[in-house]
């Protein structure tokens, strides 16, 4: 279908014939993965009742442009450059594809404010900064939101889930060199910082908290041998994306989207 005939078939979805709106509703199902980015030209014309009939095509559209770009993610070494291009993916699945939220340069942007605001901030001043002075928090209200899972989410909305803020973290440190990984740490994800004078964690949820590994002992003191065990243990790349994959595979599922449960679900076994 040419964009030049959207404007016509708008008007259509209002006809007062049911077998006219089916139609349309096929055709239009048949323009293909561009249809939500031509749709902007016409957003005046996108009244309640169209938006509905249209919607579902979106999503599948959306999920049909999920699995054929996730191959970007495969090809990828397991580094944390993988995490960003998944949770870029994510985030654009999840606002659409005609919208323009792009989280590269949302974290560029970030990394920016802080170096000329802190020219030689270390770990520690980057988590103060996001999770004080930003004021990004673990969202405590509405912990199973799918967004909890979208980065550009958690920047603009200033909530998400743990390894979501451990991630927004990560990213913006590895713009300095910073060494921030991942810690499947009982109970929620946290951010473990190495360095040359020390390791630590940080619980970017909880207001971006330092827990040094010589207090972990009295967060679990039941469980000590295997605590050690899961700090000294560096989650891949591809563990932290399937853990991410899982969230939003049972976050879908609560809220009944099964399409999206059964996406996510699909994607993570190509890891």
């Amino acid at each position: 279908m040419d964009a030049n005939k959207l404007s016509y078939m708008l008007d259509l979805l209002d006809d007062d014939s049911q077998e006219v709106r089916d139609e349309i509703v096929k055709q239009l199902s048949t323009y293909g993965l561009h249809l939500e980015i031509d749709l902007r030209e016409f957003s005046e014309l996108m009244n309640e009742q169209r938006q509905i009939l249209i919607a579902p095509i979106l999503e599948k559209n959306r999920r049909n442009w999920l699995e054929q770009n996730w191959i970007s993610v495969l090809e990828t070494s397991d580094t944390i450059d993988k995490i960003e291009i998944a949770m870029e993916l994510i985030s654009k699945f999840q606002y659409g594809l005609g919208g323009a939220c792009e989280l590269t340069d949302r974290l560029d942007g970030i990394a920016d404010i802080f170096r000329n605001k802190i020219p030689y901030g270390d770990e520690i001043d980057l988590a103060t900064y996001l999770f004080q002075e930003i004021g990004i928090k673990g969202d405590q209200e509405n912990y199973y939101n799918p967004f909890n899972s979208n980065a550009v989410f958690a920047l603009t909305q200033k909530k998400g889930n743990p390894i979501t803020l451990c991630l927004i973290y990560a990213f913006i440190g590895d713009r300095f060199g910073f060494n921030i990984a991942g810690c499947n740490f009982p109970g929620h994800f946290l951010a473990k910082v190495i360095n040359e004078d020390e390791h630590y964690l940080v619980d970017c949820f909880n207001g971006g908290k330092i827990i040094y590994e010589s207090d972990v002992s009295e967060l679990a003191k039941d469980s000590e041998d295997s605590i050690a065990h899961i700090i000294s243990e560096i989650p891949t790349a591809a563990t932290i994306i399937k853990r991410i994959l899982s969230n939003l595979s049972n976050s879908y599922s609560k809220i009944n989207q099964l399409e999206n449960m059964e996406l996510f679900f699909r994607l993570s076994k190509t890891l």
